[in-house]
C-alpha cells in the first residue's frame, strides 16, 4: 500500500504536505469525519484503508492499510507519513498500532508452524525463516538454548527468493518430511533432505509475512505483535521476551 501512497506523492495530490496546522477550537464529528476521509482515501488512492481512527493528537486521524500508517488532518487537506512517538513515554505509537494489527493477522490465521516446543514453556516466539539464510541457521544452532530458557519457537516459512525458487523447493520439502523438526535441523546445517511435495502452508507464510512488513530473515514475531528483524542471540532473546517492550527510537 505504502507504493499507492508514494505515486499519490509523485502526482503532486494537494493531499501530501509536510505538516499539519489546526486550530485548538475544531470540534469534529468523529464518525463523520472517518467516513469522510475514508472516501477522501478511497478517491485519492482508489483503495479503501483498513481503519480510520482518531490519533492520540486532537484533529489528527490514524489511517491504516495493513500495518502500514499514515495520518490525515480531520478535514482530508493534510497527510503525514512517520511514526508518531509520546516524548514523554518514549513510546513508538505507531508501533504499537502496529503491533495490534499483526496479531489479529496471524490470530486469524491457522499458521502450521514446525515447532520446536520448550518443556517449560515462558513465551512463544514466531520465527520467518529461510532454508538459505546463514543467520537463521546460526539461530538454530542455538535452539536448545533457546528452548531451555523457556522460548518455544514456531517456524513459519519466508523464502526470500520467492515462490518456485530452489529455496521455496527446499524448505517445502521439510514441511512435507515425516520428522519436520529433523529435516529443519539438517536443512539449517546445510544436510540434504529428501524432496518432497505435499498439501503445505509455504505460500501462505510467505504472503502473511510480506502483510507484516517481513523483507528479510529472521523475522522474530513476538506474542505483542512487534516484529523483530535479524538475528538475536538467545541471552538477549529471552530479555526482550520477558521485558516486552515497545519499540523506540530512542534505544535502537
Amino acid at each position: 500500500m505504502m507504493k499507492k501512497l508514494c505515486w499519490a506523492a509523485t502526482l503532486g495530490l494537494s493531499l501530501v504536505v509536510s505538516g499539519v496546522s489546526l486550530a485548538d477550537d475544531v470540534v469534529v464529528d468523529s464518525e463523520a469525519t472517518t467516513k469522510k476521509l475514508s472516501d477522501v482515501l478511497l478517491k485519492t488512492f482508489k483503495s479503501a484503508p483498513d481503519s480510520v481512527a482518531e490519533s492520540q493528537i486532537p484533529g489528527l486521524y490514524q489511517v491504516m492499510y495493513g500495518t502500514e500508517i499514515v495520518y490525515l488532518s480531520a478535514d482530508g487537506q493534510y497527510f503525514i507519513s512517520g511514526d508518531l512517538l509520546n516524548l514523554k513515554t518514549r513510546e513508538n505509537l505507531s508501533e504499537v498500532a502496529q503491533r495490534g494489527v499483526r496479531k489479529k493477522m496471524v490470530d486469524a490465521m491457522e499458521i502450521k508452524p514446525v515447532t520446536f516446543k520448550a518443556k517449560d514453556e515462558k513465551h512463544v516466539l514466531r520465527v520467518f525463516t529461510d532454508i538459505d539464510c546463514g543467520y537463521c541457521a546460526k539461530l538454530h544452532r542455538e535452539m536448545e538454548q533457546i528452548n531451555a530458557k523457556g522460548i518455544t519457537v514456531e517456524y513459519l516459512a519466508f523464502p526470500r527468493a520467492g515462490i518456485g525458487s530452489p529455496s521455496y523447493d527446499k524448505i517445502v520439502s521439510v514441511w512435507c518430511a515425516d520428522d519436520q523438526q529433523t529435516a529443519m535441523t539438517k536443512s539449517k546445517a546445510r544436510q540434504p533432505v529428501e524432496s518432497k511435495t505435499c498439501s503445505n502452508p509455504v505460500k501462505d507464510h510467505y504472503a502473511l509475512g510480506q502483510g507484516l512488513g517481513v523483507n528479510g530473515t529472521p523475522a522474530l514475531l513476538m506474542e505483542s505483535g512487534q516484529l523483530i528483524p535479524g538475528y538475536v542471540p538467545a541471552d538477549r532473546l529471552i530479555t526482550m521476551l520477558d521485558e516486552a517492550k515497545p519499540k523506540t527510537i530512542f534505544n535502537q
